[in-house]
């Protein structure tokens, strides 16, 4: 039946750790059981997953190879069946909404929260901020003291959904900033281990990216808390605009990408970041980072504050292994790296890789809002592409985490220049999708494979990519620091990658 396809096939994907306290299975069939609108949203979600597992490849990896197998009969095109598992599932959860008492059953959040999985399956865009603010209405009707671990896991759901989709698609975060710090992501079935792989200290860093890109377009944001305001260590605002000092080398253009050599890790940390853009005092001038699209004034105090301290705490993140699982395979022999102790199992090593990888990514992120112009090749960017890429790949294809890794993957993608980095991206993205049937890989390749496939990579220095990227900010509002916005051609709603 459907019901046990969902149960066998979908819910085990959706978390990292399967089992009978899987809240996709726990919570939602017994929910099911007694709903019918919620009954034909898992049918709905079921054959569409069940279509989208024909998206296959016969070769390995490249997206126009993809493409030709839709060729003929297009496995896009929804079933009859599957359309009305969906409109039936659409029209009962609107009856339910018209009654305030039925509104507030607990199966219609699970209602809403599997159309949410659906449309990450079927194309991997949709109207989230729409559909996000129907179940914080609906969060706002229920009483406080009838918060139960469900509505505790749901609220964690379309958090870490919120956040992830904030990131790339130009928005900040829909929930409150100091409702995410309220969050206990390590509790039980709300562990965000659980939901993405990613720890949950980190996730809060990667919260506050979405914001971060607003202000670094000078667009305003929301009133709301700053999130560095409820943690120690918060930058104290700047009195003065930041004054870029002029680097005293003087090395020349560069002709096109090329490999990192020993000098270029003079002015790289340990986390492959450029030399700081505002210097720690007595820093000399000469450290910094060539980089001549830079201003000699910047007056977006808020932002170099909060970039400042984002930078920070994303470098002084450490996986707490106290909250790993133990072992399952504590003798395991596989080589020990600076950030994955020898003695740890192999779900040990994955849980550290992958939140390594979301870490270099996020600082990746941070480091092209601070350079928005500066070619990929540059230094700043390579090193840190690598070291996400090191993470990415020392997670097998067939660990417990591999299926989250959209996120790494994207963010990466685009600062990738090497074609054999590029191809890591391509099989990568396909093997998930292989693995889950979720559409929203294949449509977060395609929108990488817009951003590698417009030329702008190359001449002499990178200035043709430097062009690029200016025409790229212009006529929108602010300085838009990445090429995805402008490779991402839906402008009704939002690509979901996560």
């Amino acid at each position: 039946s459907l019901m046990t396809y969902y149960d066998q096939h979908i819910c085990p994907y959706l978390v990292t750790f399967d089992g009978p306290s899987n809240p996709y299975r726990m919570h939602i069939i017994q929910l099911a059981s007694q709903n019918e609108g919620l009954q034909n949203a898992i049918a709905a979600l079921a054959t569409n997953n069940m279509r989208m597992r024909k998206i296959e490849s016969r070769k390995t990896g490249f997206i126009e190879e993809i493409t030709e197998a839709f060729d003929g009969q297009d496995p896009t095109r929804p079933t009859a069946e599957e359309s009305c598992y969906k409109q039936i599932s659409i029209e009962q959860l609107n009856m339910q909404l018209t009654d305030p008492h039925a509104a507030q059953d607990d199966s219609v959040l699970a209602t809403l929260l599997i159309l949410c999985l659906f449309h990450v399956c079927d194309s991997g865009f949709s109207k989230f901020k729409t559909q996000l603010a129907g179940v914080q209405k609906l969060m706002s009707m229920r009483s406080p003291q009838t918060k139960s671990n469900f509505t505790a896991w749901v609220e964690m759901f379309f958090t870490w959904f919120d956040v992830m989709t904030s990131t790339v698609n130009d928005r900040e975060t829909q929930i409150q900033v100091d409702s995410i710090d309220m969050l206990d992501f390590s509790a039980n079935l709300g562990a965000l281990e659980q939901f993405s792989g990613c720890d949950g200290r980190l996730f809060k860093l990667i919260a506050r990216l979405g914001r971060l890109n607003l202000l670094s377009q000078g667009r305003e944001v929301s009133s709301q808390a700053k999130s560095g305001e409820t943690t120690p260590r918060a930058t104290p605002m700047p009195k003065r605009p930041f004054r870029y000092p002029r680097s005293k080398r003087n090395t020349g253009m560069r002709s096109g990408p090329r490999s990192l050599i020993a000098a270029d890790y003079a002015f790289i940390d340990g986390n492959g970041w450029g030399s700081p853009i505002i210097p720690e005092e007595g820093a000399s001038e000469s450290m910094l980072p060539e980089d001549p699209t830079r201003p000699a004034y910047d007056e977006r105090k808020e932002f170099w504050a909060e970039w400042h301290d984002i930078r920070i705490r994303l470098q002084e993140w450490q996986m707490d292994v106290s909250t790993l699982p133990s072992p399952s395979n504590p003798t395991s022999t596989s080589a020990p790296t600076p950030d994955v102790p020898a003695n740890m199992g192999p779900e040990q090593r994955d849980l550290v890789h992958i939140s390594e990888s979301f870490r270099h990514s996020a600082l990746l992120y941070i480091t092209r809002l601070a350079h928005p112009f500066l070619p990929s090749s540059a230094p700043e960017f390579q090193a840190l592409a690598s070291q996400a890429l090191f993470h990415i790949t020392a997670l097998p294809v067939t660990s417990c985490v591999n299926k989250f890794l959209l996120w790494p993957l994207f963010i990466t993608g685009t600062e990738c220049v090497d074609e054999g980095h590029r191809n890591v991206i391509r099989q990568r993205c396909v093997e998930i999708q292989r693995e889950s049937g979720f559409f929203n890989n294949i449509s977060g390749l395609e929108v990488l494979e817009r951003v590698w496939g417009d030329g702008c990579v190359g001449g002499v220095g990178g200035e043709v990519e430097m062009s690029a990227r200016r025409r790229d900010s212009e006529g929108l509002m602010g300085r838009q620091a990445f090429r995805w916005r402008r490779a991402m051609d839906r402008v009704d709603g939002e690509y979901i990658v996560i």
